[in-house]
């Protein structure tokens, strides 16, 4: 127990000092008295609408997660709803991405729908992000790639992972039951029961892979949900009194998540960094311009679904405890 805790502690120190070190070096990029005279001018009208496609994207995700957890069972929407949230707020406020246990250990509590399969979803669900922001990013940079060519050859090399990892996930899907049957014989220990639990409940999961009426409304799923965000971005942009086209708030949006894969709390620092560069390269907005949206970016992302998310915890009694016991 003392080295869990003394390893976590770790963690959450090392989180926290990544993102004040890169805090300090997104905000070298433009005098902060620059930033603020920019925020002062920002209009507030814009950054309502940027609030709702926020939300709405994230009850888009709700909808979609239910789409995923179909193969296994069914749950209301106000539960995948207030789940999900629940699982943003955690992951705003704690370091290693906590929020994506607490989401799926938090909904199995709620409607007894296995943990395993909960977990699995999650899997999935990042699987069907990937492949959809890659292929937005796609479409958008080589719709107009002048000026942007250094980034050709990244996207060829993260097309052909994408499509080398679909095919992946086709075959396993395809041949599940052959794969499970054959490690049933090999995993005869306990936590190898678990782990054959597990990989039962992602296979499950993943077969819309091989479904093509679950795909296609898991498609369309995605797609309003990144649509909406992408929707955010743009409104956001017009709060400055700027512009940026649906390529560019695409670009923008994909290249500002590529921060959230640094694990601090709520993609602090990295969220922030990739946001600024991503104006700054792909619509040439001034460093203080593209310093100012990306506070402004990460405060819509992530501090209204973090109210949300925890009024619904207070309101269903959430404790540390009762997700615990939840672990498949």
């Amino acid at each position: 127990m003392g080295q869990r805790a003394g390893s976590r502690a770790w963690q959450i120190t090392l989180s926290l000092l990544v993102a004040s070190l890169l805090l300090w070096l997104f905000f070298r990029q433009a005098p902060l008295a620059e930033v603020g005279q920019v925020l002062r001018e920002v209009r507030w009208q814009p950054l309502i609408a940027a609030t709702a496609c926020a939300l709405a994207s994230y009850a888009a995700r709700a909808w979609r997660w239910g789409l995923i957890l179909s193969s296994t069972g069914s749950a209301p929407y106000a539960t995948l709803f207030g789940c999900t949230a629940a699982g943003f707020a955690t992951s705003a406020l704690l370091p290693a991405r906590l929020g994506e246990l607490v989401r799926p250990l938090l909904l199995s509590s709620r409607t007894r729908l296995p943990a395993a399969a909960t977990l699995a979803s999650i899997v999935a669900e990042r699987l069907l992000d990937l492949v959809t922001l890659v292929g937005l990013f796609a479409v958008a940079l080589l719709a107009r790639w002048q000026g942007q060519q250094h980034l050709v050859p990244s996207l060829l090399w993260t097309l052909l992972a994408v499509m080398v990892l679909a095919v992946g996930v086709a075959v396993l899907v395809r041949a599940r039951q052959r794969l499970l049957t054959f490690l049933e014989a090999k995993l005869v220990h306990p936590w190898g029961r678990r782990l054959l639990r597990f990989l039962t409940e992602l296979l499950q999961g993943l077969s819309f892979w091989g479904n093509p009426r679950h795909a296609l409304a898991l498609g369309f799923g995605s797609l309003i949900t990144w649509g909406l965000a992408i929707g955010q971005v743009a409104m956001t942009a017009w709060a400055f009194a700027g512009h940026l086209s649906p390529r560019q708030a695409t670009l923008v949006l994909a290249l500002s998540v590529v921060g959230l894969a640094v694990p601090t709390p709520g993609g602090v620092g990295g969220f922030h960094a990739a946001t600024q560069i991503a104006l700054m390269q792909v619509a040439s907005w001034p460093a203080a311009a593209a310093t100012a949206f990306a506070l402004i970016h990460h405060a819509i992302c992530f501090v209204p679904i973090t109210v949300v998310g925890f009024g619904y915890m207070l309101l269903v009694g959430f404790s540390w405890e009762l997700v615990k016991r939840e672990k498949p």
